[in-house]
């Protein structure tokens, strides 16, 4: 009680604390892979003496909390259910995600009251365009299909809200000063940086936005074309920069499906893909329309005690813009083919030394939901010269990784004397939102350092000049990043070193 009464202190003179703690236990990053779902029942507690209410569960009865409800931010409500917060002294039955907390109860961060959706873990907005698809629940992946309109460009201003609960943060604009949202902003892929210097505002930043508004029934949602008068992306191109492709029932001449991002990672469906029992023995429609993307294995269920590197979403819609490889609301699933599909996937140099990869081990595994397993695609064919990995399968998953064992052989620089080429270990790693990285010459030469997302995309050159032979230092800030996985490399005297970094905010 000691430590209720202490926190209960903190929430008057901060009032601010509050809503932060209601949005991921100090409004920073909450990997979901990382944490155990559970279900509790028990009575709620809500406290209202504070600015926002603030909300607990017992659940032996004793008038104490046992558990903190984290419902995310005050204002948030879930666009595909009717659930609500409950009221005090409500019986309730609430699954979520159980966290370490600072106080003698857990936190709960919750995905549903009384088995109806509340809001999903794993969900990435970025890419999910016109409306959400949460149909009992579960994990909402990021494939929009094809069902948005032509976007109306619009020039809006106001304060920025940023949901940072989960670790893709979702970001929200304010026009009338109400402090709830008018509008969501889409910036794209998480990991996204534009060449013009724009960065994602930070919470309650004042901000003037222009882009590309889609009406939706919970909240209209703006894909960003310009933040502030710089460049986000090319409006013009934005169409074609989320790729798809139709397949068809009578088509005679295979179909590609690239990701967006990459020509070199791509699906290819071959003609006679058609057939009478679909998934579940259910009818295959006669068109379907595909996407694949590259993305963060952080993202998928369990991929990351799977040792992997690289990640991929496949998702395939029917013509009433269903998501085929959701199954009640949860994706993870698949469809069996009756021909052959083709793959490549593509990962990068960055990404293999980061994560110290061992190519003669990779594997290619999807994501089996039904059994929430990993299996492996057989016959897989890796070139490590073109850094492709290639196969042929007639079943089509959701969520696909690519996974490798670390290479046994030594870092380059670790058993490096103080007077070769050497790149240390970032200190201090995880970090938030600073970190020195030291590295040492042997000779005076022209030095690059360059800063790459999980992706192996480069979004950042923190250092290019001429260096003297010895030791330097140098901070890299990652204020305006998002919590995730980076890489620096150093580049000089006519070679390269790579490690790894993580960002916790």
């Amino acid at each position: 009680m000691r430590k209720f009464k202490l926190y209960i202190l903190l929430m008057i003179l901060f009032p601010t604390f509050a809503v932060f703690a209601q949005m991921g236990g100090g409004g920073g990053f909450i990997d979901p892979d990382s944490i155990e779902t559970v279900t509790v029942t028990g009575t709620a507690i809500v406290d209202t003496t504070m600015m926002h209410a603030m909300y607990y569960l017992d659940e032996n009865n004793d008038g104490t909390p046992d558990y903190m409800l984290n419902f995310g931010p005050w204002w948030y409500e879930p666009d595909s259910s009717d659930a609500v917060r409950p009221q005090d002294g409500d019986q309730v039955t609430i699954t979520g995600g159980l966290v370490e907390n600072m106080m003698s109860y857990q936190m709960l961060i919750v995905y549903q009251v009384n088995g109806e959706f509340w809001r999903d873990p794993f969900d990435s907005f970025w890419n999910f365009m016109g409306y959400y698809s949460h149909n009992g629940g579960g994990c909402g992946g990021s494939g929009f299909g094809w069902t948005f309109d032509s976007l109306q460009t619009v020039n809006l201003s106001g304060t920025a809200i940023v949901d940072s609960t989960f670790m893709m943060a979702m970001y929200y604009l304010d026009t009338n000063n109400d402090s709830i949202p008018d509008y969501m902003l889409n910036f794209g892929p998480w990991w996204y940086e534009p060449e013009s210097g724009a960065v994602r505002p930070s919470n309650g930043d004042q901000v003037t936005i222009t882009g590309g508004e889609i009406e939706r029934e919970f909240l209209p949602m703006v894909v960003v074309y310009e933040i502030n008068g710089l460049e986000w992306r090319d409006s013009t191109l934005f169409c074609q920069g989320f790729g798809g492709s139709w397949i068809h029932r009578y088509m005679t001449s295979p179909v590609n499906v690239p990701t967006p991002f990459d020509n070199s990672d791509w699906m290819q469906v071959n003609p006679d893909w058609w057939q009478m029992g679909g998934p579940g023995g259910r009818m295959m429609s006669d068109s379907i329309y595909c996407q694949i993307f590259e993305t963060s294995y952080q993202q998928f269920p369990g991929a990351g005690n799977e040792n992997a590197f690289a990640a991929y979403e496949i998702d395939m819609y029917l013509p009433n813009g269903m998501n085929g490889m959701h199954h009640g609301g949860n994706s993870g699933y698949g469809m069996e083919l009756n021909s052959d599909a083709n793959y490549q996937l593509h990962y990068n140099d960055i990404q293999a030394a980061g994560f110290n990869v061992d190519e003669s081990t990779i594997q290619v595994r999807y994501y089996d939901a039904q059994n929430s397993t990993w299996n492996t695609y057989s016959g897989a064919v890796v070139d490590p010269q073109n850094n492709t990995v290639t196969f042929s399968s007639p079943l089509v998953q959701n969520f696909v990784i690519l996974t490798a064992d670390q290479a046994t052989s030594a870092d380059p620089s670790a058993n490096s004397s103080p007077a070769e080429f050497a790149l240390d270990q970032n200190y201090p790693n995880p970090f938030n939102p600073s970190t020195t990285i030291n590295f040492n010459l042997s000779r005076n030469d022209r030095v690059t350092i360059n800063i790459y997302n999980v992706l192996g995309r480069k979004i950042r050159t923190l250092v290019n000049g001429n260096f003297t032979a010895g030791q330097h230092s140098v901070e890299f800030n990652a204020q305006n990043l998002a919590s995730g996985t980076y890489f620096y490399e150093l580049k000089a005297n006519n070679t390269h070193l790579v490690k790894k970094m993580n960002l916790v905010k």
